[in-house]
């Protein structure tokens, strides 16, 4: 259990900042996506990157309970789902994560939401 504190008092922020940037820079986002579609390095970057993380979180704590600290558990499997499409069959993830500009303002909430439970259980649990 100490591990998935730890995890979710450093993600839990991470994720709530950069949810909220998502929703309130909505336009600057948009420019850092199309940056990243068009640069096949940077987004090779990212998902050797989000593998890592994610192997990192489920090598820490890979524990299915039935409590907020699955969300970790969760974390780390969607990290390594993202790093591995991203190496793989980017053009699938960049069609189904980046093709709509108003679904990816609507993506910000999950990472907001998903923060603020994190940043919840670790520091108020």
């Amino acid at each position: 259990m100490q591990n998935a504190l730890w995890l979710a008092s450093i993600f839990g922020p991470l994720l709530a900042i950069v949810g909220l940037w998502m929703l309130l820079y909505h336009e600057n986002m948009m420019k850092v996506i199309n940056s990243i579609k068009s640069t096949p390095a940077l987004f090779y970057m990212s998902g050797w990157m989000s593998l890592l993380l994610g192997l990192v979180i489920v090598s820490q704590y890979n524990v299915w309970t039935a409590n907020l600290a699955v969300l970790i558990t969760l974390l780390g499997w969607a990290l390594i789902i993202r790093g591995i499409l991203s190496l793989f069959i980017p053009q699938l993830l960049i069609k189904l994560t980046m093709g709509k500009p108003s679904w990816c303002k609507m993506m910000g909430i999950i990472p907001f939401v998903w923060g603020l439970l994190l940043c919840w259980f670790a520091f108020y649990m």
